[in-house]
C-alpha cells in the first residue's frame, strides 16, 4: 500500500477517483460556508430594515422598561397621547419615603407647571399635558422627559430620563 502527498492529506494511491484528494477542495468548502453564512447574514439586515415597524416596537419596548422599572424616583407606569395634542401621564414614586411633590412636568416642549401633585412612598397619580399639538393617530412620538420635584426633606431636584418616552398617538 502506498501513499501520496499530494492536496491537503496523504491518501492511498488507488487508481479510482474517489481516493484521490483534490487540491484546494477543503479551501473551497470553507469559502463556500462563508458565502452561505454572509448571505444569510445580509437577508437577515435587510429584513430588519425592510421592515422599519419593528424598530419602532422596540424602542417603545425600550422605553417602557426604562420608565416602568428603572427611573427613580418616579416612574411612568402608563402613557398616552391623543391626535389632538392631550397627553396623560400616569407617575409614580419609586421610592420607600414620601411625600414627594412634583413641580414642574415637562414632556418634550410642553409644560404641566400647574402640578404641585404630592406622592406618598409608592402613590401614583395621573398627570395631564394638554396642547401638544395635533399629530395623526398611529404616528410615533418619541420626547423627552424632566420631572422637577422637592424631596420630603423640602431640597428641590430634578429627574431627566436617561430615555426618551416613545409611543405611538392614539
Amino acid at each position: 500500500m502506498t501513499f501520496a502527498n499530494k492536496g491537503q492529506g496523504a491518501t492511498q494511491s488507488n487508481r479510482d477517483s474517489t481516493y484521490r484528494t483534490c487540491r484546494g477542495q477543503g479551501a473551497t468548502e470553507y469559502l463556500v460556508l462563508l458565502a452561505v453564512v454572509l448571505i444569510i447574514a445580509l437577508v437577515a439586515i435587510m429584513l430588519l430594515g425592510y421592515f422599519p415597524g419593528m424598530a419602532t416596537d422596540a424602542k417603545i419596548t425600550q422605553s417602557q422598561a426604562y420608565w416602568r422599572g428603572q427611573a427613580t424616583p418616579f416612574a411612568i407606569t402608563e402613557s398616552e397621547i391623543n391626535s389632538t395634542g392631550y397627553g396623560s401621564f400616569m407617575l409614580q414614586n419609586m421610592e420607600a419615603a414620601g411625600p414627594f411633590t412634583v413641580t414642574s412636568f415637562q414632556v418634550g416642549n410642553y409644560y404641566n407647571n400647574s402640578t404641585n401633585a404630592s406622592f406618598s412612598a409608592g402613590e401614583s397619580k395621573a398627570l395631564v399635558v394638554s396642547g401638544m399639538g395635533s399629530h395623526p393617530g398611529g404616528s410615533v412620538y418619541d420626547l423627552n422627559v424632566t420631572i422637577s420635584y422637592t424631596k420630603p426633606s423640602g431640597a428641590p431636584d430634578t429627574q431627566y430620563g436617561t430615555k426618551n418616552i416613545v409611543g405611538k398617538y392614539a
